[in-house]
Parts: structure tokens; C-alpha cells; sequence
């Protein structure tokens, strides 16, 4: 997707879409952006660092952020929370494909406005999206224990460290760690394999392994994040 501007006169909303399965990414974008004139999906991703860096920086950052709650190695949930700790600006309306049940409090905590299932969209994501776009949840979700996006950041902002979540630095196994910290030294892939005691293909796995859990491509993507959010 291309990246938009700001608001207009007119009443644009603009909403980023992350999901990790293309093809659900694909469906969702296309079915918002259907759903009203007004709503002008900027982006859509299936990389929790790309959408949380997009919603960081003024010139791509959407007044609503679409999320799937199942991401990988890092949840919806970890996605909000690290973006509600630094801003208000962003509307989060997370889905799942499962029963709300099981992730309404992570929700909650992480600052969304709101939790729909999937199979709800068609009904409630047009009047959902409208609201998150001011910042607040529905008035049903708001009976649920949703919080505007103000409320929510003042409640997070102040206690909470703005770096990405301890559950998604965790997530990196200690051989990880080891190895892409060798590579943010400039060591080579040979030199890594050689001090490690390992194979050049082992060294490519973990790379692999921890690229898949942050939902990027490349061993250039995963130091980026590591870098960004001081995972190593």
C-alpha cells in the first residue's frame, strides 16, 4: 500500500492494516477501504516493526491502526501497547479470528479501543473505525472496558519504559541474541560460525528464526529493530 497525507477537509480517514497472512491482509484492506469513501487505507503490512514504526513518524502514521491480534512472535497486543505508550494519535481496533474471550483483557491493557471478531467486520468495523478514528472506543466496546486513546496513553506513557516489550525481547532465544550481536559488530558469517562452533547454515537458521518472530524478511531488518528497540 502507499503512503498517504494528512487528514483532509473532507473527512479522509486514514488506516493502516497489519496482518501476518497475506491473504487475510489483502481481504481486510480491500474490505475497509470499500466500506465508506472516507476511508483511505494508507498502508497495510504483515511486519510488526514496519507498522509500529509507520505509526511512530508523523508523515506515515494513520489515525487508525486495523491489527490482527496473532502475529507470530509478538501479538496484537504487544503491537498496541508498544505504540499507546508513545502516542494518543493512533486509533487501535484489534481483530481475531478466534473468540473475543480470549484476548479482551490483553486488549484492554495494551490501550485499544477495541476488540472485534472477524466475522463481526462487515457489521462493526465501518462504526468502530469511525470512533477509533477520534480515539474512542464504540459505545459497546466502551461497556466492555475499553479506554479512549488519551486515557489509555496517559496510563501507560508515565509507568512504562517507550522500548518494545519485554515479551517480544524474551522472545529471542540466548544463540539469537549471541548472533546478531556479532553481526551488529560487523563480523562476518564465516567469522560468527567460526567463533561460535557452529555451521554457516546453523548461523542462517537463527537468523531465520528471529526475523520470522518480528515479522520481517531480512537479517538486515531484524539488526534495524534490535537496534531501534535495544533488544540486544
Amino acid at each position: 500500500m502507499g503512503l498517504g497525507s494528512e487528514p483532509d477537509a473532507a473527512g479522509v480517514i486514514r488506516i493502516g492494516v497489519l496482518d501476518n497472512d497475506p491473504f487475510a491482509l489483502d481481504a481486510m484492506c480491500a474490505m475497509i477501504s470499500a466500506m465508506s469513501r472516507n476511508f483511505h487505507v494508507v498502508w497495510g503490512t504483515g511486519s510488526p516493526a514496519v507498522a509500529i514504526e509507520h505509526c511512530h513518524n508523523a508523515h506515515t502514521r494513520p489515525d487508525v491502526l486495523v491489527l490482527d491480534m496473532a502475529l507470530g512472535g509478538i501479538t496484537g497486543a504487544d503491537v498496541c501497547r508498544r505504540i499507546r505508550r508513545r502516542t494518543s494519535k493512533v486509533g487501535v481496533i484489534c481483530v481475531t479470528s478466534y473468540s473475543t474471550d480470549v484476548y479482551r483483557a490483553e486488549a484492554i491493557k495494551a490501550g485499544a479501543q477495541g476488540l472485534l471478531a472477524k466475522e463481526q467486520l462487515k457489521t462493526d468495523i465501518a462504526d468502530a473505525v469511525r470512533r477509533a478514528a477520534a480515539g474512542m472506543p464504540t459505545v459497546a466496546q466502551a461497556a466492555l472496558g475499553f479506554r479512549d486513546a488519551a486515557s489509555a496513553h496517559a496510563l501507560l506513557s508515565g509507568t512504562v519504559p517507550a522500548r518494545m516489550s519485554e515479551d517480544m525481547k524474551d522472545s529471542l532465544s540466548a544463540r539469537e541474541k549471541d548472533i546478531l550481536r556479532l553481526y551488529a559488530q560487523r563480523l562476518t558469517t564465516d567469522e560468527i560460525a567460526a567463533r561460535l562452533g557452529i555451521t554457516k547454515g546453523s548461523v542462517f537458521t537463527y537468523v531465520h528464526r528471529a526475523a520470522e518472530k518480528f515479522g520481517v524478511a531480512s537479517r538486515r531488518e531484524v539488526l534495524e529493530a534490535c537496534a531501534r528497540y535495544d533488544l540486544l
